[in-house]
């Protein structure tokens, strides 16, 4: 496998191509990349067919070693890789350890050990047991077993455990890498940890740089689900930069997270290569559609049958009921056990879709949406309205549905409302990846970052 980039710049966007895959041979992926983000080893709410209606193109898939964790025996007996196994062969596979759409609990990594929570529990992994679930699921590739368990209030000494053990973990995964036969093909990926430090960045960074990776993972900047979409590039930037200095530039750098449009805008300017797609999942388990300028083209809006200029997706903004918190929610160390104990508890809930009452109801699930780039079909305002989700929009929800046909779906716990908004996140994400490349090549970043960040006064 090659990551390829025409031009090298450190610490600046870049457009760059993973290739020479010998799995897939002749697949070729244009980064800024999307990983598609699986749970269980399937993407949320899509079967296979469904899928490739959302997109016929080919893809990388982010598949969390915690929601698949349950399977490894299965895995193993049935010899022929992850990839096979749930049936997406020709799709690239790149394999975490946390579940970047639940927040993972804070304290259980041990000296020698890494806490991972699958749907049966806390497991505990050492290198030797996650190089053997790896070597089972034959990813394309894969992160290298780290302590990633700090967030911008993690203290200097937790800090220092993260970067130490982190090398030590990588160093024996890449000796059991080096010596296995059915990872000889399979690309590793080393975890760059360090805080919120700039110091400890540096030196993780350093360090592995000098290792024999295929590229890096920027590690520890949160603990993982929704409440990373309130993490700003302000908060980030410095200690990206800090990581990315020191690391080769020609080498592919991966960035997991619930992240916002505008900030993965940010990052990819910064030089970051891939992002997973569990923004979507998130935004569709709170009954909500993504709505914002996702490419520069959009700006031209189609006309209606009457020949008047329909004005962008943006005019919703008007209608919304829910205001923007005042003040920027910060990720704390007190999301621990508790949260592990709502995820098993919401476990039977998420086979049928997101849990939606009255808009009083649901206060708290929507607290964190941004109506800049969302709207919640959980608000009774679209009962009536029968428009589609985004009139730029050309997935199968928007030609097919309204706004009030989900409504009523989300109303009703019908199984069919999550997989509707999850064609059309999914589908306008994947566009909006596309639009980032479009502008990177025509040089016209400024101007989509412009169209994702203007919220227009339409009232």
């Amino acid at each position: 496998m090659k990551f390829i980039l025409p031009s090298v710049t450190a610490c600046s966007s870049r457009v760059g191509y993973i290739t020479d895959i010998r799995r897939l041979p002749g697949l070729v992926l244009e980064t800024p990349q999307l990983l598609l983000y699986t749970k269980g080893g399937s993407i949320p709410h899509l079967t296979y067919e469904v899928l490739q209606m959302v997109s016929k193109e080919q893809h990388a898939l982010h598949i969390p070693i915690s929601t698949v964790a349950h399977c490894h025996e299965a895995v193993v007996a049935f010899g022929k890789g992850i990839a096979d196994f749930i049936g997406l062969k020709e799709y690239l596979t790149f394999c975490s350890i946390h579940d970047p759409a639940a927040v993972t609990p804070h304290g259980f990594n041990e000296r020698d050990t890494v806490s991972i929570w699958s749907r049966t529990g806390r497991k505990q992994l050492d290198p030797d047991k996650y190089m053997d679930m790896i070597e089972a699921f034959q990813p394309d590739m894969y992160q290298s077993l780290c302590d990633g368990d700090t967030n911008p209030t993690s203290s200097k000494k937790r800090v220092q455990k993260s970067i130490n053990r982190s090398i030590a973990f990588l160093e024996k995964c890449l000796e059991r890498h080096e010596k296995s036969e059915v990872l000889k093909e399979s690309a590793i990926l080393g975890a760059v940890e360090g805080g919120y430090s700039i110091e400890g960045r540096e030196d993780s960074a350093k360090y592995l740089a000098n290792s024999s990776v295929f590229g890096y993972v920027i590690d520890g900047l949160h603990s993982n689900g929704p409440d990373v979409e309130q993490l700003t590039i302000e908060d980030v930037k410095p200690v990206l930069e800090a990581s990315l200095k020191h690391l080769p530039n020609d080498k592919f750098r991966v960035l997991q997270g619930c992240w916002n449009p505008e900030t993965v805008l940010s990052m990819v300017e910064l030089g970051m290569d891939a992002f997973d797609s569990s923004y979507v999942y998130t935004v569709t388990e709170r009954g909500g559609a993504l709505i914002f300028q996702n490419s520069i083209k959009n700006l031209d809006i189609p006309s209606t049958k009457d020949g008047s200029n329909l004005k962008p997706d943006t005019s919703i903004y008007a209608q919304s009921s829910y205001e923007i918190p005042e003040k920027k929610k910060r990720i704390t160390d007190d999301k621990q056990v508790t949260s592990v104990v709502e995820e098993d508890k919401s476990v039977e809930s998420e086979t049928q879709g997101p849990i939606v009452e009255s808009p009083e109801d649901t206060k708290s699930q929507t607290t964190s949406l941004n109506r800049k780039y969302e709207i919640s079909l959980a608000d009774k305002k679209y009962a009536e309205d029968f428009t589609p989700l985004s009139r730029s929009c050309s997935c199968l929800t928007c030609k097919k549905h309204t706004r009030a046909y989900i409504h009523h779906l989300l109303q009703t716990r019908e199984l069919l409302g999550p997989v509707l908004l999850t064609i059309h996140n999914l589908h306008y994400y994947m566009e909006f990846f596309k639009g980032i490349r479009e502008a990177l090549k025509s040089n016209t970043l400024d101007s989509l970052r412009k169209c994702v960040s203007e919220e227009k006064d339409t009232s």
